[in-house]
C-alpha cells in the first residue's frame, strides 16, 4: 500500500509509520514541525527508502495542490494537542484542527479512504454534568458546557472535524473511519501527558513527589495497541463510517496507583503529596470497547505496568546525557582568555575569542581532535559607532543592540564568520540569538542570517546559544543548542541558583529541546563545589552535556 500520514512526525505518527513499514508498505508523512519532531528517531525513519517527507503546512492551501492522489490510506492525525496549548492559545488549536480537517476534504478523491483521529475529550462535559456514563460507549450525547472556556477549544475542533467529515462523505462519497482516541501513551509523546511528565520527574528525582487528581481514574492504552487498532478499522469494510472508540478499557487505574507503579518501575521512593486536579479535568475516563470488537476483533495486549516500564525505559534512555567522564575527551568547554592549549585539548569542543588564538594554535588544537568553535554575536555588536546599531544597550554586557536586517550589519557578520573558519576555526558559536525578548520583528531576519552562515560554514559545526524563539526553524540550521545559565546565575550578590518557577520554565524549554536531533549543552556559572553539582546533576537529567565556569569564562 502507499500510505499517507498527514502529522505523521507526531507521537502516533512515527510509531504508525514504523509499523506501516514493517508491514511492508510505503509511508509518505506531511508535517509542518511545529509539533512533530525532528528528533534522531524521525531521522533514522526519513532516511529508509520507503519513506518520503514533505514538509508543509495543512492549514495552508497551497501545501495541498502538489499533492499527488491514488492513495490507499490517508491518517489525518495532525493537530495542535496538549492541555498547556489549549490553555495558552485557544484560537490557533480551533483555527489548525479545523482547517488541517477542512482542507483535506476539499482535496481528498473518493476512491481514498481517510482515517480521522478524534479524541475522548468530547465526552468531558457530559461525564463532569452526570449525564454520560463511564465506561462510555459511542452513542452517548456530547456536549459543551461552556464555549467561552479555553479547554474545550480542542474538544470544539475535533468535533467541528467529525461533523465535516460525515457531512461531506454524504456529499462527495468518502469513505472514512473516525477514531476517538482514549488516554494514548509510550515512548517519545513529549512531556504533556501523565505518564512521561511523571517519567520525568521520577528520573529528576523529584522529592516530594506531586500528584495532582490523584483520586481520578483513567484508562491508558499503549501506543502499539493503539496503532493495531487503527489498522484493523482501516482494513474492515464494516468499520466505514463509522465512530469507534480506540483505547484499553481492561484496567481501570487511580492516578495515584500511576504514580506508584511510576516510582517503583523508576526504582525511587520519594515522599508522594497529592493536590486537586487542575482545573477541568474529568474525574473519570474510560471507553467501552464493544463497537470496536465487534467489528474487528480487537483486544489490547500490553499491560499497564510493561507499558510503562517501556516508556519510562525510553525517557531514561532520551534524558540520560553520557557521563562527560567515560570518554577521553570532555564534550565542551568555554574559555574567553588565551592560551592553555593543553587544557583544552581534554575538550572535545571549545568556544574561543577569535583574537586569541592564532591559525598555528587553532591547527594543533584540530590535530589533537579538538573542534575550535569561534564566538560569533548576531545581534549585538561590541565594536565603534556604526550605522547598524540601535541606540540601546545591553545592561549586562554593554553591547550596542542591532537592527539584524541592516545590509551592512549582515556583510559585517559573514566576513567575521569566514575569516574565522579560514583562519582554521572548524566552526561557530553563535549568541545572543534572544532577540524574541527584546526585538521579536526580527526574528525572521535573524532566522535568515543564521541560514546564510549556515551557508558559509558548510559541513563546519554550528551551536547556537539559547534562541528558543526561533525553534523548530533554528533547529534545521545549526548543530547543537547550548542552554545558558540553565540552573545556576550570576547576580550583583554573587552566584545563586534560578529560583523554583524559573527552574521549572527551563526545564518545560529542555524537554521541547529534547524533541530536535541536536547536541544539547548547558553552560551554568557557579562559585562552589555544591552549586557547580547541583548543575552538573540537573543539567544530565535533562539530556545536556554540562560545562561550568565563573561569569567571565576564564575558568577551565
Amino acid at each position: 500500500m502507499n500510505v499517507l500520514l498527514l502529522g505523521g512526525a507526531g507521537f502516533i505518527g512515527v510509531h504508525l509509520a514504523r509499523r506501516l513499514i514493517t508491514d511492508g508498505h510505503k509511508v509518505t508523512i506531511v508535517d509542518d514541525f511545529s509539533r512533530g519532531r525532528r528528533d534522531r528517531e524521525f531521522t533514522q525513519l526519513r532516511r529508509l527508502p520507503q519513506v518520503k517527507v514533505i514538509s508543509g503546512d495543512l492549514t495552508d492551501p497551497a501545501t495541498w495542490a502538489p499533492l499527488p492522489h491514488g492513495w490507499d490510506q490517508i491518517y489525518l492525525l495532525a493537530a495542535v494537542v496538549g492541555v498547556r496549548n489549549v490553555e495558552q492559545d485557544p484560537a490557533r488549536v480551533i483555527r489548525v484542527n479545523a482547517l488541517a480537517a477542512l482542507h483535506l476534504l476539499d482535496w481528498v478523491s473518493p476512491r481514498e479512504k481517510v482515517f480521522f483521529a478524534s479524541t475522548s475529550e468530547v465526552y468531558a462535559a457530559g461525564v463532569d454534568a452526570g449525564i454520560v456514563p463511564v465506561p462510555t460507549a459511542e452513542d452517548v450525547p456530547l456536549m459543551i458546557s461552556d464555549v467561552t472556556a479555553p479547554r474545550f477549544a480542542y474538544a470544539v475542533s475535533k468535533l467541528l472535524g467529525e461533523a465535516a467529515f460525515v457531512h461531506a462523505a454524504r456529499e462527495k462519497g468518502i469513505t472514512f473511519v473516525i477514531g476517538r482516541f482514549h488516554n494514548v501513551y509510550g515512548p517519545r509523546m513529549g512531556a504533556d501527558h501523565v505518564i512521561p511528565e511523571m517519567s520525568l520527574r521520577a528520573i529528576r528525582g523529584d522529592d516530594p513527589f506531586m500528584v495532582w487528581g490523584a483520586d481520578q481514574y483513567r484508562a491508558f492504552c499503549y501506543v502499539d495497541d493503539a496503532v493495531e487498532a487503527m489498522l484493523r478499522l482501516m482494513s474492515t469494510p464494516a468499520a466505514a463510517g463509522e465512530i469507534v472508540h480506540i483505547g484499553d478499557d481492561t484496567a481501570e487505574t487511580r492516578i495515584d496507583d500511576l504514580a506508584k507503579l511510576v516510582l517503583r518501575v523508576a526504582g525511587v521512593a520519594p515522599a508522594i503529596q497529592t493536590a486537586p486536579a487542575p482545573a477541568g479535568s474529568v474525574a473519570r475516563r474510560c471507553p467501552d470497547l464493544g463497537k470496536l470488537r465487534r467489528l474487528t476483533g480487537y483486544e489490547p495486549v500490553m499491560p499497564l505496568e510493561e507499558g510503562v516500564r517501556r516508556t519510562f525505559d525510553w525517557y531514561r534512555a532520551v534524558v540520560a546525557a553520557p557521563d562527560d567522564a567515560e570518554g577521553k575527551q570532555q564534550p565542551i568547554a568555554f574559555y574567553y582568555g588565551a592560551g592553555e592549549l593543553d587544557r583544552l585539548a581534554e575538550y572535545r569542543r571549545v568556544v574561543l575569542q577569535p583574537e586569541f588564538y592564532p591559525p598555528d594554535e587553532l591547527t594543533s588544537l584540530r590535530q589533537r581532535g579538538v573542534e575550535p568553535l569561534m564566538y560569533l554575536s548576531l545581534s549585538e555588536d561590541h565594536g565603534p559607532p556604526a550605522p547598524w546599531q540601535r541606540p540601546d544597550r545591553n545592561p549586562d554586557w554593554g553591547g550596542a543592540f542591532v537592527y539584524v536586517s541592516h545590509p551592512d550589519w549582515v556583510a559585517h557578520v559573514i566576513r567575521q564568520a569566514r575569516a574565522a573558519l579560514d583562519a582554521g576555526f572548524a566552526g561557530l558559536f553563535l549568541d545572543t540569538l534572544n532577540v524574541e525578548l527584546t526585538y521579536p520583528e526580527d526574528v525572521p531576519h535573524l532566522i535568515t542570517l543564521v541560514a546564510a552562515i549556515r551557508e558559509q560554514a558548510g559541513t563546519g559545526y554550528i551551536l547556537a546559544n539559547r534562541g528558543f524563539g526561533m525553534l523548530p526553524q533554528l533547529a534545521e540550521l545549526v548543530d547543537g543548542v547550548l542552554f545558558e545559565s540553565f540552573t545556576v546565575r550570576w547576580t550583583d550578590s554573587g552566584y545563586a541558583p534560578w529560583p523554583p518557577d524559573v527552574l521549572e520554565q527551563h526545564a518545560q524549554i529542555a524537554e521541547r529541546l529534547l524533541e530536535f536531533d541536536l547536541d544539547l549543552y548547558a553552560l551554568d556559572y557557579a562559585d562552589s563545589e555544591g552549586l557547580a553539582a547541583f548543575a552538573t546533576r540537573r543539567a544530565r537529567q535533562f539530556g545536556l552535556h554540562s560545562f561550568i565556569s565563573d561569569r567571565a569564562l576564564s575558568r577551565l
